[in-house]
């Protein structure tokens, strides 16, 4: 597998400053976001891939991912496109629609780009909490609705009804512990079917109150794996060593708005030193 890093934790800087950041922490490869805010939003339809490129060329960075969280069928058409000029070929997002009209009408045409354009869809399994610009208060877990692509079980459903090459799943191991499902049953079972495209490194906060606390999984230094998180990592990365997985498997987390630059970095750099030592154990 190939060990990568999420944009993610610093949406309140830079693009150069961000990719400065965790090319010094010894990433060479970086998921881009451009999704609604507050989460990050670098790189839009519109920017000079010439100049994104050469960012992560000066830092010898490459992207591995582009996340449109947030965005209408519109304007993920236009990211798909953008994400194919960058030359990456992996998008990834939510379930967002529910169910029904999210297989039958809002991923079809998606699908139809990203294999015109050698570029994948991978659905993160996510609560069916609405998103808001203030999720990560935890809001909103009364308007859950039941039908989306959380369990395993609608994971399964997802990847039967539409069977195509080009769409699979980014998994995301603290909404699998939030419905309860096995993180290693579900590597094993998307592995299976080479569905499988992307994987978080991510933890959530023991204190979560399930049913209550909706998309408010902790602050940022709960939500990255540590020595004492609620997640054994070496677990699941072992199992994505087992099965043989090539694709990315990043680190990442939400919850650092607020936070200076030299936290972001260092906060990182210690769950980064927690996951090598779970490669370590499982090498």
């Amino acid at each position: 597998m190939r060990y990568t890093a999420e944009i993610l934790p610093y949406h309140d800087y830079d693009f150069e400053t961000s990719i400065k950041e965790l090319a010094g922490l010894g990433f060479t490869e970086v998921n881009l976001w451009s999704s609604a805010k507050p989460l990050a939003h670098h790189v839009n339809p519109g920017d000079d891939p010439k100049k994104i490129l050469a960012v992560l060329d000066k830092y010898k960075m490459k992207p591995c991912g582009l996340t449109m969280y947030g965005k209408n069928q519109q304007e993920m058409l236009e990211r798909i496109d953008f994400a194919a000029d960058l030359g990456i070929d992996t998008v990834i997002f939510d379930c967002e629609a529910n169910y029904s009209d999210f297989v039958s009408t809002f991923l079809p045409p998606l699908i139809e780009l990203g294999a015109k354009r050698g570029v994948r869809i991978a659905v993160e399994n996510h609560l069916t909490v609405p998103f808001s610009a203030d999720f990560e208060s935890g809001i909103n877990e009364d308007k859950r609705w039941d039908e989306g692509v959380d369990s395993l079980a609608q994971i399964k459903r997802l990847v039967t009804d539409i069977d195509h090459p080009n769409l699979g799943v980014c998994l995301a191991p603290p909404h699998l512990w939030v419905m309860n499902d096995s993180i290693s049953e579900a590597i094993v079972f998307l592995a299976e079917r080479k569905r499988l495209y992307y994987y978080y490194i991510w933890d959530i906060d023991r204190a979560y109150r399930h049913g209550v606390d909706g998309l408010n999984f902790g602050p940022g230094e709960m939500q990255l794996p540590r020595t004492n998180g609620t997640l054994d990592h070496a677990v699941p990365l072992s199992t994505l060593k087992r099965i043989g997985y090539q694709g990315a498997a990043s680190l990442k987390c939400h919850g650092t708005h607020g936070w200076s630059l030299e936290k972001i970095t260092s906060q990182l750099k210690a769950s980064d030193a927690y996951i090598k030592e779970c490669f370590g154990r499982i090498s």
